[in-house]
Formats: C-alpha cells, sequence, structure tokens
C-alpha cells in the first residue's frame, strides 16, 4: 500500500454507496433477463434490450466506476475532488436518473424520459466536472491524470449523445441523420469504460496483482488505439468510410486483453490471486468479443448481441467486480483504522473479504457469464441465464455488505 495517500481518502462512505449500488442494479438486470429473455434476444433493438443494456451500462459499470474515482483520484491520483460533500447527492440523483430511464426507454413516456434526462444529465456533468478540477490541480503522475481525464471527456460525450437519441425517440428534436446509436456505444465503451480501465489499472495492476508497472509510453499507446478505433467509429457512423469499418473498432480489445493477461501471467510477485481470475476471464471475454466481431463470414448466430454480450454482460463486468470487491475490502480496512486506537493491531485488508467468498462470488459470475453467451444461441435458456446473473450479484452484494459490516463487530 507504499505510496498510498491515506490522509486524501474521502470518508469510506462515499465511495461504498456506488460500490453497493453496482451488484443491486446487477440483481435487477438479471430478473430482467430472466423476464424478458426471448425479447432480448430477438434484436437489439426491442425496448426490453435497450433497458438490460442500460441497467449494465449505467447501473453496473456506471455506479462501480464512479464508486472507484471517488476512492482513487485522491488516495491513487493525488487528486481530491472538491465539493465531496455533493457526492451523496450526485449518487442519489444518478440512480434515481437511471430508474427513470428504462420507463423512458418504451415510447409514450415523456415525463419519465425529461426527468431523466434531468437527473442523468445534471449528475453526470457535476460528477466530471468535480473530477476534472480535481485532476487539474492534482499532484498525482501525470499519465494517469490525463488518462483519467481522457476517459471523463468521453463519458461527456458519451451522455450529450445519449441525451440526443433520447430527444430523438421522444420527438423533443428532429430525427437523426446518421446512425448515431453506434457511435453512442463505442464511445461509452471504448473511450469511458475501456479508457477509465486503462488509466487506472496502470496503477491498480501493480499494487493489487504485483505487475510490472505500466510506462507513460505503454499507457499512451494504448490510449492511442482507443482513440483511433473512437475516430474510426465517428467515421463509420457519418458514411466516411465503409459501414464494415465498424468491425475494425473492436480490434483494439484485442492487445489490450493480451497486454493485461500477460503481465498477470509475468508478474514478478503474484498478489490477489481472486482478482487475477476475474481478470483473466474478463480479458477471455473481451478476446472472444473480438473473435466474433472480426469473423468475415456470417454466424449462426445475432453477431451483434453476441459482442454485446460478451463485453456488457461478461468481460466489463468480470473486470469491474473483481476490482470492486478489491476496493470494498480497502474502504472496510480504512474504516476499521479510523475506529481503532492509534497503535492498535488490526487485521490486514486481505483477511477482511475471506478468499473463499471471492471465488464463491468469481465462479457464480463465470457461470452466469457462460449462460447469457450460451442464450444468444438458444434464447429459449435466456430465463436460466437472467437467474444465474441474478444470484451472482446477489453474491457480490451480500458478500460486500458483509465485508463492510465485518469491522464494526470485530
Amino acid at each position: 500500500m507504499t505510496g498510498l495517500a491515506f490522509g486524501q481518502a474521502p470518508p469510506p462512505s462515499l465511495p461504498l454507496r456506488f460500490l453497493l449500488a453496482a451488484p443491486a442494479w446487477g440483481v435487477v438486470a438479471g430478473a430482467w433477463l430472466a423476464l424478458h429473455g426471448t425479447e432480448i434476444m430477438a434484436s437489439r433493438w426491442t425496448p426490453a434490450t435497450l433497458v438490460l443494456v442500460h441497467v449494465l451500462a449505467l447501473g453496473v459499470l456506471g455506479n462501480a466506476m464512479l464508486g472507484s474515482l471517488v476512492q482513487f483520484l485522491p488516495v491513487a491520483a493525488g487528486s481530491p475532488m472538491p465539493g465531496r460533500r455533493a457526492v451523496p447527492a450526485l449518487h442519489l440523483a444518478f440512480n434515481a436518473g437511471i430508474a427513470a430511464l428504462l420507463p423512458a426507454l418504451v415510447p409514450g413516456t415523456a415525463v419519465p424520459a425529461s426527468l431523466a434526462a434531468v437527473l442523468l444529465g445534471g449528475s453526470l456533468c457535476a460528477f466530471a466536472t468535480l473530477a476534472l478540477a480535481g485532476l487539474a490541480r492534482g499532484s498525482g503522475p501525470v499519465a494517469t491524470r490525463a488518462g483519467i481525464a481522457a476517459a471523463l471527456l468521453a463519458l461527456l460525450a458519451t451522455m450529450a449523445m445519449g441525451l440526443r437519441l433520447l430527444a430523438a425517440r421522444h420527438g423533443w428534436l428532429g430525427p437523426l441523420a446518421w446512425p448515431l446509436v453506434d457511435l453512442h456505444a463505442a464511445t461509452g465503451i471504448g473511450g469511458w469504460m475501456l479508457g477509465l480501465l486503462v488509466a487506472v489499472g496502470a496503477t491498480a495492476m501493480p499494487m493489487l496483482q504485483g505487475t510490472a508497472a505500466w510506462t507513460t509510453r505503454q499507457v499512451a499507446i494504448a490510449w492511442a488505439m482507443l482513440a483511433t478505433a473512437l475516430v474510426v467509429a465517428a467515421a463509420a457512423a457519418a458514411g466516411a468510410v465503409p459501414a464494415r469499418a465498424w468491425r475494425v473498432v473492436a480490434l483494439p480489445l484485442a492487445p489490450l486483453a493480451l497486454a493485461a493477461w500477460w503481465r498477470q501471467w509475468w508478474a514478478p510477485h503474484h498478489r490477489g490471486p481472486v482478482l487475477r481470475r476475474f481478470w483473466a476471464s474478463g480479458c477471455i471475454g473481451l478476446l472472444f468479443a473480438v473473435a466474433i466481431a472480426a469473423w468475415p463470414g456470417p454466424l449462426a448466430f445475432d453477431r451483434t448481441l453476441a459482442v454485446a454480450a460478451l463485453v456488457l454482460a461478461v468481460a466489463l463486468p468480470l473486470l469491474v467486480v473483481g476490482m470492486l470487491l478489491e476496493i470494498v475490502a480497502f474502504l472496510a480496512w480504512i474504516r476499521l483504522r479510523q475506529q481503532v486506537p492509534r497503535g492498535t493491531r488490526i487485521p490486514g485488508v486481505g483477511s477482511l473479504f475471506p478468499g473463499p467468498d471471492k471465488r464463491r462470488v468469481w465462479t457464480l459470475h463465470v457461470l452466469a457469464s457462460l449462460a447469457t453467451v450460451a442464450a444468444v444461441a438458444q434464447p429459449t435458456i435466456a430465463g436460466a441465464a437472467g437467474i444465474a446473473m441474478a444470484w451472482a450479484y446477489a453474491a457480490t452484494l451480500r458478500g460486500a455488505w458483509r465485508c463492510w459490516r465485518t469491522p464494526l463487530s470485530s
């Protein structure tokens, strides 16, 4: 834990509220898949599919990543967020906005749509502004701060496109002249989610998994690949290049996944064995997504649904949930450290979230991931896949809550 600015850490309850909301939304996602699995697997454009995508992207991944930033910025990036007293209100507004957005994805519900636009747009703009202000005056590594700033700018761009799509869907503005949906998805996944994982992972992987340190040049190369993919995505959406160029957008996922896997395999110091399993599984999911996206011939299943399932329901959740478990244990350790008198011996971070509990959560997520991918080819098992997903996230929530409450009873 050397090099971490514990004195700048926010109250542990601030990031925790986001981190507990993430698996709670995961239970909702699993229940929704169990109830509407056949409709979801029929097309990417059905209202049921759009709801599931946004529950995963905003509810699960969004909460986990925003909560991680609340903790990571001051402690590891040397960039405390100003106005952190507003974080509870931003958390409430963000999650209320998600709840309002879901019915707004069904045509004919204008009131929830306007409410969702205000709550989601306002909370994300405020969060990104505060985080960027902290980064601008921070003292952490320049590459880390620049990478996080770029990811936050991608988040704002994704949000702006999402609001434009919502306005078109409900008739507030005219129809779109070019396919903004795909660019919205590419910017959110490639710029915000993967961009943030690259920026944070460059610091977190050596610390939590014992890998070799990432150099500034390596982080810059990773971001250059993501930026190039986003430029191609924008050109394809605008019709400047053939639509088939969309397949190129997925290609940077392969070297990033291979680099992460390689660093774990050849780590000088093997730490966090369960986190390594989560990340190895997530990297495998990304590689399969690239293979399906780039496959030249026809497939026996919907290519877009398969790639979306592998990225949004399998790979990214595995990467993020693995980190979430570690961060919750770290928050519990900080809380315990604040409670006991100075000089009192306290348990290590690794003992607060027992290894068997983490392995159980990993196993459930892998089983749910396999079932979800299989449901793309065989929609009749989508209900079972949804139950498995809900079970996995319920176990994640239960384990995280038990870890958090343990210091109070110790």
